[in-house]
């Protein structure tokens, strides 16, 4: 079961940040001496292509009909994906629009940051008393939804939601349907600067496969100033905000949804559980063969256990032998490999490796994470009973006559149910990431994560890629994992306990050793 984020649940992970348009001369706002004209502002009104019955009755013959169609005036109607609607110069007044932006960005903006999205956005604009923010909640609220309601023939009702987002460089809003009741058509009228497709923060629409899953995406449409874009919420209504490259642009928008009757939705479809596989035979000699001999000393296996048991996480560097790492790396990066990408693109989006295809060495690293001889080592470094030869470390050691039923009974049970795993090799770049989800150990009392990192040296935490811990049905984080060269780290994940890596941006382009990295990322399960 998914994690239901939505942008109005999320909680401020933030302080107000600075305003980073500048405004010009001294009419910013009401409040700093700006134009209020009233006679302006009671002036204000859709472009008049748009109040012509000849324009709205071939959009509504074309929604009926499922069928695209454009106007003279720049107006039209996609069908692909699924049926959206661009409306350019939607307001009659550019100098209106203007004293909108400016009033727009007298208000707080709250950074709003999880593992679907990172922007800023103001609260609800309903308590908003500007005067040229007034005047265009009462055109959509009043005229526009009922146009809405004459188009598209949806009985909406009296609530709409409307706020202002602004979007800099590397915020991004990922896949998503916008699915919440009530909601029945989404809008967004771009307050932008000239924007180009180079900029990013498209809108991006996504194709689905046959299980009504976001694929690809089909069509992006770059934002434009005083233009709005709305589309029905559908199950299919897949779409995401790609991220903004743009160093020196802002991307702000009005943006909401109109309310109506909720309708019928087919039941999503459930992935899966991973497929989790017992532990191999390997000759213990590999071990030693590959890991630094300082975490098989007694010794150093003692000391990180206690900090393990004291902190539920550890990072363990130089975890191979130089020698060893670099092989294994020049392997990972060969172009033997296949890559297939992971999605779909709601929960996930990297590339993992075909097993099938790798190197040898990849494929006997692969092995050693999967051997018994890993699981007992994990066990000495962690505490955790991942082997029949590694006692829980909450076993009764004073247990006498009235004991040796029950310890007889655990025995037998876990050599019945022997601990298990899932493991992959994963390659991570600008637009890679994954979303909450809980379904991948929804069966297990708890997980060890454990991540291997590779090519990753001089990572910095602003590239995004890094492994966030939360609380179910919390939002504040618990830990952070970043990518650090040769290391492992491990951390302990109970039922309540959720991660996501966060999307890798575009400053992953000024990574010393390439645009990329790799982890071998494992689970272990009692």
């Amino acid at each position: 079961m998914s994690t239901k984020r939505t942008i109005e649940e999320c909680s401020i992970v933030g302080d107000c940040v600075a305003q980073k348009i500048k405004r010009s001369g001294d009419n910013a706002s009401t409040s700093s001496g700006a134009s209020t004209n009233t006679d302006d502002v009671a002036r204000t009104h859709l472009s008049s292509v748009y109040t012509m019955d000849e324009l709205q009755n071939t959009f509504k013959n074309a929604l009926g009909l499922g069928k695209s169609v454009s106007h003279e005036c720049g107006a039209a109607l996609s069908t692909i994906p699924f049926p959206c609607c661009v409306l350019p110069k939607f307001i009659d007044s550019d100098t209106f629009l203007e004293n909108v932006k400016n009033e727009l960005l007298d208000q707080e903006f709250h950074l709003k940051s999880n593992d679907l999205y990172k922007f800023h956005q103001t609260a609800d604009l309903k308590e908003c008393s500007k005067p040229h923010i007034d005047a265009l909640k009462q055109l959509l609220y009043e005229d526009f939804r009922n146009w809405l309601i004459n188009v598209t023939g949806i009985p909406l009702n009296q609530t709409v939601d409307m706020n202002s987002s602004r979007y800099d460089s590397t915020d991004v809003l990922l896949c998503h349907d916008d699915k919440l009741e009530g909601r029945r058509i989404a809008y967004i009228l771009y307050l932008v600067p000239p924007w180009t497709e180079a900029d990013g923060g498209c809108l991006d629409l996504f194709a689905v496969d046959e299980l009504k899953r976001p694929d690809k995406v089909v069509k992006s449409l770059v934002p434009s100033w005083n233009t709005l874009v709305f589309f029905e919420v559908s199950p299919v209504s897949f779409h995401q905000v790609a991220e903004v490259l743009s160093e020196d642009k802002t991307r702000l928008s009005v943006n909401g949804w109109f309310h109506g009757p909720n309708i019928d939705r087919p039941e999503q479809y459930t992935e899966p559980a991973l497929s989790l596989a017992p532990y191999i035979s390997l000759d213990v000699d590999v071990l030693h063969d590959w890991l630094n001999p300082d975490y098989l000393d007694m010794e150093t296996q003692l000391r990180v256990r206690e900090t393990f048991e004291s902190d539920s996480e550890i990072e363990l560097p130089r975890f191979f032998k130089d020698e060893k790492y670099q092989e294994l790396l020049t392997a990972i990066q060969s172009s033997e490999l296949t890559w297939e990408r992971r999605g779909p693109a709601n929960i996930r989006n990297y590339e993992s490796a075909d097993e099938s295809s790798v190197p040898e060495v990849v494929r006997q690293c692969l092995q050693l994470f999967r051997s018994d001889a890993m699981f007992v080592t994990l066990s000495n470094l962690t505490g955790l009973s991942l082997h029949e030869l590694c006692p829980n470390s909450d076993d009764d050691s004073d247990g006498g006559s009235g004991r040796d039923e029950e310890k007889e009974k655990a025995v037998k049970d876990k050599t019945e149910s022997r601990p298990r795993c899932f493991g992959e090799l994963r390659h991570w770049q600008q637009g890679s990431y994954t979303m909450l989800t809980d379904t991948e150990a929804e069966n297990a009392d708890f997980a060890l994560d454990a991540f291997f990192f590779c090519k990753c040296d001089g990572w910095k935490q602003e590239f995004g890629g890094f492994t966030s811990y939360i609380a179910k049905d919390e939002d504040e984080e618990l830990m952070t994992v970043n990518p650090e060269e040769n290391s492992l780290a491990l951390v302990y994940c109970d039922k309540q306990t959720l991660r996501f890596i966060k999307h890798v941006n575009h400053k992953i382009t000024t990574k010393e050793d390439g645009q990329d990295f790799y982890d071998i990322a494992f689970m272990y399960l009692e």
